[in-house]
């Protein structure tokens, strides 16, 4: 049996996961048969900590795609610059038409998906933009946001029109804890435990990763590296509780 337990990070295919990557298939389908603008818009929401940023950022990463997360001081043209810096474009405009115009080449140019992060922040205005890029490329966007995202999107008939699908990024389950510390530690954990873990976490899926370090070295400290009991368990979101105070 092994002395020591390490927490290693890894990209765990939840519930949630398997449905973001459903939901870019049927957008990736779906383009060969929708008009150019139609339907090219995807909308992933869900309450913070459930794994929304990182899922999105390991499937655009693993794909080739344009990730761009909002700053919340942005203008518009601020906004267009980070697109174009995004699609590694050399010369990047000063004026907001200019730069609208070389993200609809870089869009034209390298058909990939786009997907931007919070920008439900930055209300109807941005829709707009955004509903402008995919209507004359065709090219595919997936916003991402928490729960103001879609009903924002709702209020814009002509944005929501062209959204081919939403997706809410649930709490996670009890089966993606026992899979998340599975794969992060080697930890099986009995029934007890995972129900204890997964009742600590509140379906946060960053609660269940602070409190999988705490659990590794917990077994590490008390020398219990085999399956994990309801006290060791315990113990771990305790610490975590411990922690945030």
């Amino acid at each position: 049996m092994r002395d020591t337990v390490r927490f290693t990070p890894a990209f765990v295919q939840t519930k949630n996961a398997r449905n973001f990557e459903a939901l870019m298939t049927g957008l990736l389908i779906g383009k060969g048969g929708a008009k150019e603008g139609d339907e090219r818009l995807g909308c992933v929401w869900g309450r913070a900590g459930r794994g929304k940023t990182r899922t999105v950022q390991a499937w655009a990463a693993k794909n080739g795609c344009i990730y761009l997360e909002t700053v919340s001081v942005w203008t518009e043209l601020d906004f267009l610059q980070a697109l174009c810096r995004e699609f590694d474009l050399r010369q990047i405009a000063a004026r907001r038409g200019r730069c609208f115009d070389l993200v609809i080449e870089a869009m034209l140019t390298r058909p990939t998906p786009v997907f931007i992060d919070e920008v439900e922040r930055f209300g109807q205005r941005y829709l707009e933009i955004i509903r402008d890029l995919a209507k004359i490329t065709g090219g595919i966007i997936v916003l991402i946001g928490e729960e103001e995202l879609p009903h924002l999107m709702r209020q814009n008939r002509r944005v929501w029109s062209r959204t081919y699908n939403e997706m809410e990024f649930e709490p996670v389950s009890q089966s993606d804890v026992i899979m998340y510390v599975k794969q992060t530690t080697g930890l099986p954990l009995s029934a007890a435990a995972a129900e204890i873990m997964h009742g600590a976490s509140g379906g946060d899926l960053r609660i269940v990763r602070r409190d999988t370090i705490n659990l590794a070295h917990a077994a590490t400290s008390l020398k219990r590296t085999g399956e994990v009991d309801a006290e060791l368990a315990r113990i771990a979101c305790d610490c975590g509780m411990r922690g945030r105070a």
